[in-house]
């Protein structure tokens, strides 16, 4: 099965959900001083909970190593390296399963873009941060891009996937920032870089966690020749759709048992 043909792990409509959820949630943020950052963190805690539920075991390990990634990355990229702040100064609990749904979504959308595609967007991303930086100054966008370039660089099995995610990651920092969900700093501590609310190339982190998730699960499983996540040249959209046919085999044998 090749990845350009190979069905994705989500149903269109349930890719729709998660793009939902998350809407809804930052929106519910706004709401109320607190109540309206605990609804959405029900929301989102009981969709992606259910979703990784009915993931395969190598689904739900990519999934919890997403989660533990973004977490990690939450707590240091604003409670200490003070990037960016949220509207109460906390790390919100609809942070952590919003990642996972985002990144499901540019999971389901990734296998219907190709390589072709994947290397026009990164053009693209590369003038907008070009565009971002001769304007308005956003000296951090050129670190951000340069270790995104970095990245798709040494994998090109993750092309598709971090070119998506890319697109879907800066969507949803324009619709937090818009709302006042959160707000990024005019000046990186530390480095000192200016940059804008947010950052032209704030898809970088997002895409940076996704390979780290990547490298993970492939450090955490043997290596051989049959391995996707254990040789860089393979397709990791094809492993996530084999994955998946797996998991609708499996519920084949499950039926044809029940009715022998």
């Amino acid at each position: 099965m090749s990845g350009a043909t190979a069905a994705p792990p989500l149903t269109a409509a349930t890719a729709a959900l998660c793009a939902a959820a998350l809407l809804a949630a930052l929106a519910l943020d706004r709401l109320d001083p607190l109540w309206g950052q605990l609804a959405a963190g029900v929301v989102l805690w009981t969709f992606a909970l259910r979703v990784i539920g009915g993931a395969t075991a190598f689904g739900r390990q990519m999934l919890f190593w997403c989660m533990v990634w973004a977490t990690a990355g939450e707590l240091f990229c604003s409670l200490v390296w003070g990037l960016y702040t949220y509207r109460l100064g906390n790390i919100p609990h609809f942070v952590p399963p919003g990642h996972v749904l985002l990144f499901l979504v540019g999971w389901s959308l990734a296998p219907r873009v190709s390589a072709g595609v994947a290397n026009a967007l990164t053009g693209a991303y590369a003038a907008m941060t070009a565009l971002g930086y001769w304007f308005l100054r956003d000296e951090l966008s050129v670190l951000l891009f340069a270790v995104y370039a970095l990245v798709y660089w040494r994998e090109p099995a993750l092309r598709s996937l971090l070119a998506t995610m890319y697109a879907l990651a800066l969507g949803i920092e324009l619709y937090g920032t818009s709302l006042g969900v959160w707000g990024w700093a005019e000046r990186a501590p530390v480095l000192g870089l200016t940059t804008t609310n947010p950052p032209f190339a704030v898809a970088a982190f997002y895409c940076t966690l996704d390979a780290l998730c990547v490298w993970t699960l492939r450090a955490h499983r043997p290596r051989s020749s049959g391995d996707p996540l254990g040789n860089r040249s393979a397709g990791l959209v094809q492993w996530l759709a084999n994955d998946v046919d797996e998991r609708r085999l499996a519920g084949v044998r499950g039926v044809s048992e029940h009715r022998a």
